[in-house]
């Protein structure tokens, strides 16, 4: 999004306070004439009340809670309920903590590597901070937008300059577009649908994007009926200009996905002012994972290690049953030993389930759960994402002039890649520019980088992504070379390795991540996250919240979850 001015445009340091990443909030939305919705976005992203003033320390000593899956919303749910003292056991199918947070390193000293997951963390995710700050770890910005960043469409190449002239003088000639549309900045008319349907819902309705509620607004209902492209043609927008945008946005893929979707990531600034974590997002569920695992006791902020619940991790351990006992008012889980591969049976007073819905689906559950809940099992949509990260001995990207000079950002293109990702390690911004960052004066583009070649979703993953290891890599080259006019075999010659993943291909997973069609928000956002089997079997995870596909969705409904299963413990001691 190419919406920012240039007038007092707050400098993104490295490990910002809270107060300086809430003077980047405020900065985004004056620039978007919406100040007011500030303090809605703050209190609604926001981690919920601290579980141990729902139930003393110590007071859940005989309960045992398990927790199916070791992804973010899991790792944070066990977390939690260690503070009030469960017995913990936590369930994961696979070898690998994290679930879709996944950082691959290309080298021993980990300072190259690429991102399969989640690959920044927006200023306004505060869920996510409050976990960065509790464990402290150092983040830096991740650039999102950067003027020398390219367009490659129909043949033409642009540049992403402030005023998008480059883009109307090589690509606006190769579309059927209408003589006002000729003339305004193509990020004008992306402007336009926001405008339209964020700007006409009063400040009390906006907030309904990111709520989890029974019932919905008239206004948020209909909104909920459209498709991103209906939203487009809506707004007296040409299938033209809709069609160029969706390229220039790298929002093709996701035309017939539910405009709330769309409005859900800009209500809350998720385009602007993003953040990485400096080492690599593992690191955030590697730290849950060692607090569970008492190696890092400060993070428990005064709890003796004699108060916390007992924690049992299970590695290699799927679990294939869900089973009511109401007679003993228990869950029965039937999991596979990761030891003996012998199926076992085992009891537990509360479960929450956080794995997707993908995974939960192949899972034997008795007696079934609702009708609501089942429907949104099998018919909420999950899509598929596929990158290829190029490790090269030298950041082709980052050589020539300053106005030549890619540090971080992206470009977007018609061509299969969709998208291409550029590191942000080396970059530094410049201040009071928007969109303009220069290398760090350690920094050497002669060194070795690792390029994001190609990031895709949908039908885009899995066309590129279903090829055959030696044309995916070969078209990939073809198409790197073409879009930054590189001599032939340059990439050839410069690379080290590679690596590719559809996250379709990634066992007990299967997809990247929830993302809503039409209707899917007024459906099913309230009955997902309605527990089930007398209030024994919660569920967490990115898809049960509203910010999907984000670590603030996992790690939200993770505490939350871990909440709700606090106040049945308390219930019940009454």
């Amino acid at each position: 999004m190419n919406s920012c001015n240039n007038l007092n445009y707050p400098y993104q340091i490295n490990n910002p306070s809270d107060c300086e990443r809430y003077e980047m909030l405020k900065y985004i939305l004056k620039m978007q004439n919406r100040s007011e919705d500030l303090n809605n976005i703050i209190d609604l992203m926001s981690p919920p009340e601290d579980i141990t003033k729902i139930c003393l320390m110590e007071c859940a000593k005989n309960i045992k809670v398990a927790v199916i899956g070791a992804g973010e919303a899991g790792l944070a749910a066990a977390f939690e309920l260690r503070k009030i003292g469960c017995s913990v056991t936590l369930f994961e199918a696979s070898h690998r903590i994290g679930g879709r947070i996944y950082t691959h390193y290309f080298n021993r000293n980990k300072k190259h590597f690429g991102e399969f997951g989640a690959m920044s963390i927006p200023v306004s995710h505060e869920t996510t901070w409050h976990y960065i700050n509790l464990f402290k770890l150092d983040t830096s910005p991740f650039v999102s937008h950067n003027d020398n960043a390219l367009f490659y469409v129909k043949g033409e190449r642009a540049v992403n300059d402030a005023k998008g002239k480059s883009v109307e003088s090589n690509i606006y000639p190769k579309f059927n577009l209408s003589q006002i549309e000729k003339k305004k900045a193509w990020f004008e008319l992306q402007e336009k649908l926001y405008k339209k349907y964020l700007g006409s819902l009063p400040l009390e309705l906006r907030k309904e994007l990111i709520q989890v509620k029974s019932e919905y607004s008239k206004s948020i209902t209909e909104i909920d009926k459209l498709s991103y492209r209906n939203a487009y043609e809506n707004a007296d927008i040409s299938q033209d200009m809709i069609s160029m945008l969706g390229y220039l946005e790298g929002k093709e893929q996701f035309f017939s996905l539910s405009l709330t979707e769309m409005l859900q990531q800009y209500y809350t600034a998720d385009f602007e002012y993003n953040y990485r974590i400096t080492d690599g997002m593992i690191n955030l569920p590697y730290s849950l994972y060692e607090a569970l695992c008492d190696k890092n006791e400060e993070a428990y902020k005064g709890i003796g290690k004699e108060q916390l619940g007992k924690i049992e991790i299970k590695m290699g351990s799927p679990v294939s049953g869900i089973y009511n006992s109401s007679s003993e008012d228990k869950v029965i889980l039937k999991c596979k030993d990761s030891g003996n591969n012998k199926e076992t049976l085992e009891e537990f007073d509360y479960v929450i389930c956080a794995i997707p819905f993908s995974s939960l689906r192949r899972i034997e559950i008795k007696p079934l759960l609702t009708n609501t809940k089942m429907q949104a099992i099998n018919e909420m949509n999950y899509e598929i994402a596929h990158k290829i990260y190029l490790y090269l001995k030298e950041r082709f990207w980052e050589m020539g002039s300053t106005s030549k000079k890619i540090l971080g950002g992206c470009s977007f293109t018609d061509l299969p890649l969709v998208a291409i990702y550029y590191p942000s390690d080396h970059a530094k911004p410049v201040p009071d520019k928007c969109g303009k960052w220069t290398l760090k004066s350690v920094e050497s583009s002669d060194e070795a980088g690792v390029l994001l070649a190609t990031y895709s979703w949908c039908q885009n993953a899995v066309r590129l992504g279903n090829e055959s290891p030696e044309l995916q890599i070969s078209d990939v080259i073809k198409y790197i070379e073409k879009i930054h006019e590189l001599p032939p075999h340059y990439i050839d010659d410069n690379l080290i390795d590679y690596k590719s993943l559809i996250w379709s291909d990634v066992q007990y997973i299967w997809a990247a991540g929830a993302l809503s069609k039409p209707e899917d928000k007024t459906l099913f956002s309230y009955s997902v996250t309605v527990p089930e089997m007398e209030n024994k079997l919660f569920f967490a995870g990115e898809h049960i919240s509203q910010k999907h596909v984000s670590q603030q969705g996992a790690l939200q409904s993770g505490m939350i979850a871990a909440n709700e299963v606090a106040k049945q413990i308390k219930n019940n001691e009454v």
